[in-house]
């Protein structure tokens, strides 16, 4: 017995609406984070703030990245998946053949890049 590679179109479609959803429900909440450690190093005396305030505001910026790192690589992941998965209608299109070539694992250095530097530049800014 064969095992079928590709979705239905409506299948398929669905689930590339659902995780480019997934992925931008992370936004909001990833920039509003961002910016709230940004506005506290920038306008706040974070040298005055106690060893131990540091280090919760260094965890909450670390671990909030690792879960936008790994939601993404997820998303990522699943992406790979559907770019295998394509149905037959889609992979026809020169949308399918763009998809078909997108390099994920690119997308998914890239993120892990963006995320680490950001994460980076926070927490040096917090023990300076």
């Amino acid at each position: 017995m064969e095992v079928q590679k590709t979705m239905d179109e409506k299948t398929w479609t669905r689930v590339i609406e659902t995780r480019a959803a997934d992925g931008r429900a992370i936004i909001l909440p990833y920039t509003a984070a961002v910016s709230a450690t940004l506005a506290m190093l920038v306008f706040g005396d974070v040298s005055a703030l106690s060893d131990s305030i540091k280090l919760a505001l260094a965890t909450f910026v670390v671990l909030g990245s690792l879960w936008v790192i790994i939601w993404w690589d997820g998303i990522f992941q699943d992406f790979a998946a559907l770019q295998k998965s394509m149905p037959t209608g889609v992979a026809s299109t020169p949308f399918g053949a763009v998809m078909a070539k997108a390099p994920i694992v690119v997308f998914r250095v890239v993120n892990l890049l963006v995320i680490g530097l950001i994460t980076l530049a926070q927490i040096l800014a917090i023990y300076d």
